[in-house]
């Protein structure tokens, strides 16, 4: 399996779209790592993970293939997260030679959205197909197979993380979330679920939170917490991800803290192969 991380950066990116902090000032003069745009992650080739509204840029200059995706999976409906307009480009006049259907996976807030932002859904919009999907009910996409699993990020909606399966390869991407729920440790430890690659929320970074997003801090605690009930073996892949210039720390300085304690830093346009 492989991991590409299009957008690591929380929902104003870094710098911050308005933003004139200092670290906003440092992140637009040293450039590089630590320009971080919105959300957004692609599983080989095939399966995307969340819409963010610099799709088009992670096309434009990460070189993301949008005509080899037809499946894409939704943590929840923030607009950094989801941009649901984007999903009348599938279909004609604006998009030629695709396959016949573009499939959706989100919560019940996610399918809303797209019924009141994309136009040709209640016409001839014959593109889209959107599934509901519940926390810890199993999904067959393609060879994949992908369990959603409940956050603690809105409590206006379901919102969701996933597990992704292929072959004996398995990656858990945690992203918006706090620390995880009762629920889905008990699914984590039922199932006696062993992941190759964590993927944590570290939009904090030097601030601890642990409520709707973590920092640094919450996040050794949270592999910690994982370690301590078998629900990984020796070579998972531990990478902190998701930053905001809230958390005070440029990527260097991110990468400092993470190499003390065996993490990766995600950059926009990382790929892990695992």
């Amino acid at each position: 399996m492989k991991l590409t991380y299009y957008g690591t950066g929380a929902g104003e990116g870094t710098p911050g779209l308005f933003c004139n902090c200092q670290l906003c000032k440092d992140a637009r003069s040293l450039g590089g790592k630590n320009i971080r745009t919105r959300s957004q992650a692609l599983i080989n080739d095939d399966l995307l993970i969340d819409l963010t509204p610099d799709t088009n840029m992670h096309s434009l200059v990460y070189g993301l293939d949008l005509s080899k995706v037809n499946h894409l999976l939704v943590t929840h409906s923030h607009s950094d997260h989801f941009n649901p307009t984007d999903l009348e480009m599938v279909r004609e006049p604006y998009a030629h030679e695709r396959p016949d259907i573009f499939h959706v996976y989100g919560n019940e807030r996610v399918k809303e959205k797209i019924w009141a932002n994309v136009p040709g859904m209640s016409g001839d919009n014959t593109k889209l197909d959107i599934h509901t999907i519940r926390p810890f009910e199993q999904i067959k996409i393609k060879d994949y197979t992908v369990v959603p699993l409940l956050a603690v990020h809105d409590i206006k909606e379901e919102c969701l993380f996933y597990l992704v399966m292929q072959g004996d390869k398995s990656i858990i991407y945690a992203h918006d979330t706090g620390a995880f729920p009762e629920e889905t440790m008990d699914y984590l430890i039922k199932n006696k679920v062993r992941p190759d690659l964590v993927s944590f929320d570290c939009t904090q970074q030097s601030i601890a939170d642990g409520a709707y997003h973590m920092g640094f801090e919450d996040v050794i605690k949270e592999r910690q917490r994982l370690k301590d009930l078998g629900l990984c073996h020796d070579s998972t892949i531990w990478v902190a991800n998701h930053f905001s210039h809230n958390g005070l720390w440029l990527h260097d300085k991110m990468v400092e803290e993470a190499d003390k304690v065996g993490f990766l830093v995600s950059y926009d346009g990382m790929t892990l192969n695992i």
